[in-house]
């Protein structure tokens, strides 16, 4: 069984080091082949899962650091996540993504606790339509308009 390796990357401060923590007991929990570690992101090879902690903060030393981690992430290639959010959004975030890389399994398909976000464009052909529906809406109130 091949383990995923799983790098969080962040700015100092970025709770990147709790994370870990809490993402490697999850997974240990759920059983999942998955090693976390926090690294280098540009010495990271490609293969890994890299997951960029997002700024909650706009000190700028903190905004600074981000920057430079991302420009590192740009240069070396690498493709990465970014998790915003509170530590509990982001573990489900990171749980989400390392399932999606282990199952190949996409987190947002439907189950019996969610429903799949659609995409609606603006002004389709689908009779199901935002668009269509209130343009129908208010032609009918047009209608009835004394």
């Amino acid at each position: 069984m091949t383990v995923l390796n799983v790098t969080l990357a962040g700015a100092p401060g970025s709770g990147k080091s709790r994370l870990a923590a809490a993402l490697t007991q999850a997974l240990n929990k759920a059983g999942w082949p998955a090693a976390v570690g926090l690294a280098d992101p540009a010495t990271q090879d490609n293969n890994a899962l890299i997951l960029l902690m997002g700024l909650e903060s706009q000190a700028e030393d903190i905004h600074a650091a981000d920057q430079t981690i991302r420009a590192a992430l740009t240069r070396a290639g690498t493709v990465y996540d970014v998790l915003y959010g509170s530590m509990e959004e982001r573990l489900a975030q990171a749980l989400g993504l390392i399932e999606k890389r282990l199952t190949g399994a996409d987190p947002r398909s439907p189950t019996k606790n969610n429903r799949p976000w659609i995409w609606v464009c603006d002004k389709c052909s689908d009779p199901q339509c935002e668009h269509r529906l209130l343009t129908d809406l208010l032609a009918k109130r047009l209608i009835t308009a004394p």
